[in-house]
């Protein structure tokens, strides 16, 4: 029962590629995307199924789950940490499971040290041998002359699925936004209610912005805490007293 891995060509986490790019004079090079916080890597990927049965053997009803993702020195190694988190899955057709990654590279800096490479593999130990691994990370030793940049969209578009369709427990994922206004508030709690759940999954996609002293709308670069995982609720500091907006999608 073989399954392939796919990603968009577009997306900075590849898996079963090769770390070989050409550059301008069409020259290989090796390169090892750098990772400095452990939320340096939020990707999707997508596996299918050669049958609908072997497809329903990612999907199943309890037990535990089929995908293990984790850091290995190199592609056939063993772990050297599994996450303990898991992906959203969507089945996106009766053979195609998408994968969507939001937890980044939890704990990675307790097995791998400053200017040491390593990839994340995905393995499905209980199904069959199957692993695929990802392109080259290095760990760094700070964040100077590099930036994390943050793909989203509306709708689907350039082979990421935003929008996934059905999820595995048959409810109808949700582009449409939920927008929350605040007023002079320093912080502030939204439950994660089983309605929010469901539309969004466990890892939603949340953006702040925070009105300026003309009274504009400028995106603010805050984090986001999760209570716990999956989460009750979400948590936000806003720095100080301020107004704004907190768009979820």
């Amino acid at each position: 029962m073989p399954y392939s891995i796919s990603t968009s060509i577009f997306s900075f986490v590849q898996f079963d590629e090769t770390d070989t790019l050409l550059d301008c004079e069409i020259t290989p090079k090796q390169m090892c995307l750098p990772a400095y916080d452990q939320d340096d890597a939020w990707f999707q990927f997508k596996i299918v199924a050669d049958t609908d049965d072997e497809s329903d053997l990612l999907c199943p009803v309890s037990g535990p789950e089929p995908i293990t993702l984790g850091i290995v020195e190199n592609c056939g190694d063993g772990y050297l940490l599994q996450f303990a988190e898991k992906p959203t899955r969507y089945r996106i057709d009766s053979k195609t499971i998408l994968y969507v990654w939001q937890q980044g590279l939890p704990n990675f800096e307790s097995v791998i040290k400053v200017g040491e490479c390593f990839r994340i593999m995905v393995s499905m130990p209980n199904i069959n041998a199957q692993t695929w691994c990802s392109n080259c990370f290095q760990r760094i030793f700070d964040s100077c002359h590099t930036s994390v940049i943050e793909y989203s969209n509306e709708e689907n578009a350039f082979d990421f699925n935003y929008c996934a369709g059905g999820d595995t427990n048959n409810t109808d994922a949700d582009c449409s936004p939920t927008i929350i206004e605040f007023t002079n508030q320093a912080t502030m709690s939204i439950p994660w209610t089983a309605f929010l759940q469901a539309k969004y999954g466990n890892t939603p996609n949340v953006q702040v912005w925070i009105r300026d002293t003309n009274g504009e709308l400028v995106a603010a670069g805050l984090r986001v805490a999760l209570d716990t995982y999956p989460p009750t609720e979400l948590r936000f500091d806003f720095g100080g007293v301020s107004s704004g907006v907190i768009k979820i999608k």
